[in-house]
């Protein structure tokens, strides 16, 4: 009984589950601040979703379920992430409550605004209609998360304390990651000038059919992707040497999919679809010629 016990004790599941438990016992307040206020914006976030699939309504268009579940779970684990990522930074308490405070404070702020629009019945983004909507609009906390992350990535490079496999994943998420903000900027800068003249639709469409949100969606999960694989090598009989040249390989892989994403949305072309041909079938011929053939 007691060789099965510890059987038990070691399997991966087992070992899996003590690492993750590990980081709430270790995490230092402002962590856990953030960790707490992350999974409550993935709770909102999914909430959103049970209440579209329980009371239906629009999961696309400007005024949508989507938006409440997309922002609340992906700027939940973001924070939670951005927290985790703290952890391994040799900084003060104080320094990591004032990254990790702001950050969490902004990233909810956004989550709420979103939310709150959302069952007002408006579009949240790009709306100046009533000075409450500008408000709400230009009131957002991007500018507080870009900084956090920008600090965090220069702490990364000088002040990091993690095996060389996942100092590699941090550094290269938090690298990605900053792609993803400068593409939100640029769906931001985009879009205010068409909807300040009335505009409501094709806000972040690009060209003919370039989805902006799908490459800033790819990027921003880099933070996750990454360290995640790193940790998951942590299981493994691997040594660090193939673990950090996996994750390299791993890194150029999702700086590939990014520079695609970016490319395809640039010359306006839909998501998943790579051929010029087949953009040209599935839009109108007029539509093509704004391509190259």
């Amino acid at each position: 009984m007691p060789v099965a016990l510890s059987l038990v004790a070691t399997s991966l599941p087992a070992r899996m589950r003590s690492t993750l438990l590990g980081y709430w016992r270790q995490a230092r307040p402002p962590q856990r601040f953030a960790y707490v206020v992350g999974a409550t914006l993935i709770a909102v976030g999914v909430g959103h979703l049970v209440s579209w699939l329980l009371i239906g309504g629009a999961w696309a268009g400007p005024v949508s379920f989507r938006k409440p579940t997309t922002f609340g779970v992906s700027f939940g684990l973001t924070t939670i992430t951005l927290a985790w990522v703290a952890g391994h930074l040799r900084v003060s308490d104080r320094a990591r409550w004032l990254l990790l405070g702001p950050l969490a404070v902004a990233d909810a702020y956004e989550v709420v605004w979103v939310s709150v629009q959302r069952w007002r019945g408006v579009v949240s983004h790009f709306n100046f209609d009533t000075s409450l909507d500008t408000g709400l609009f230009l009131a957002g906390g991007v500018a507080v998360t870009v900084t956090v992350t920008l600090i965090l990535t220069v702490l990364a490079f000088t002040a990091i304390q993690a095996t060389p496999s996942m100092t590699l994943a941090i550094r290269a998420g938090l690298l990605i990651l900053l792609v993803a903000q400068a593409v939100g900027g640029w769906m931001i800068q985009h879009g205010v000038g068409p909807a300040s003249d009335g505009a409501t639709t094709d806000l972040t469409t690009f060209g003919v059919a370039g989805v902006m949100k799908v490459p800033h969606a790819v990027a921003i999960h880099a933070i996750q992707v990454l360290p995640t694989l790193a940790w998951l090598l942590s299981f493994t009989t691997l040594g660090e040497r193939r673990r950090v040249t996996l994750v390299g390989i791993a890194f150029l892989g999702y700086v590939a999919l990014v520079v695609v994403s970016l490319i395809q949305t640039a010359a306006g072309m839909a998501p998943w679809i790579l051929a010029w041909s087949q953009q040209c079938s599935t839009y109108s011929a007029s539509a093509c010629s704004a391509w190259p053939s």
